[in-house]
């Protein structure tokens, strides 16, 4: 039950709130939206006294269409670089191993491919190269990207499953 509906008496029905008429100023003028002919049309008179008059169904749609306006930001202006969230394609993925193999840093990289650091990263790890939990570049030979210490016992073996098992 909403807010309004906890307000009313007891026993009584309660009505949803209807707009018939709103009007604001905008400076020196005023704007009246009026709501016409039983909730089928909308009217906009402006303060020159022009007036705009749609299916209230376009109104909505406007009205929607503004509020996504609103919440939609390019990639610019949310700071992303053009190319982040995009696939890598293989040519691009064997550049940034090349180039990264000729020492290019993670910002030079990311620069140079339109990606945050992060991306570039990612597809480093996943070409093998880079190691993101320790934040550096796996060595040769060391697959799981940590190099063993001296004197360090083998990893433990996997867990070992009855052969029935799927």
């Amino acid at each position: 039950m909403s807010r309004w509906q906890d307000q009313g008496q007891a026993g009584q029905s309660q009505e949803p709130l209807v707009w018939e008429r709103v009007a604001w100023r905008q400076g020196d003028g005023r704007y009246t939206f009026e709501v016409t002919q039983g909730g089928l049309l909308g009217k906009l008179t402006a303060p020159s006294g022009a007036a705009f008059t749609i299916p209230m169904v376009a109104w909505e749609g406007l009205l929607d269409a503004l509020a996504a306006a609103r919440k939609t930001r390019t990639r610019a202006e949310r700071g992303f670089p053009a190319r982040s969230g995009a696939r890598w394609y293989e040519g691009e993925a064997g550049e940034l191993a090349s180039a990264f193999k000729g020492g290019r840093s993670i910002a030079e990289l990311a620069r140079a491919h339109s990606r945050t650091e992060f991306a570039v990263e990612a597809q480093l790890e996943r070409l093998g190269l880079w190691d993101r939990v320790e934040g550096r570049a796996r060595q040769p030979g060391d697959p799981a990207g940590h190099p063993p210490e001296a004197g360090a016992a083998p990893p433990p073996a996997p867990f070992p499953f009855p052969a029935d098992r799927d």
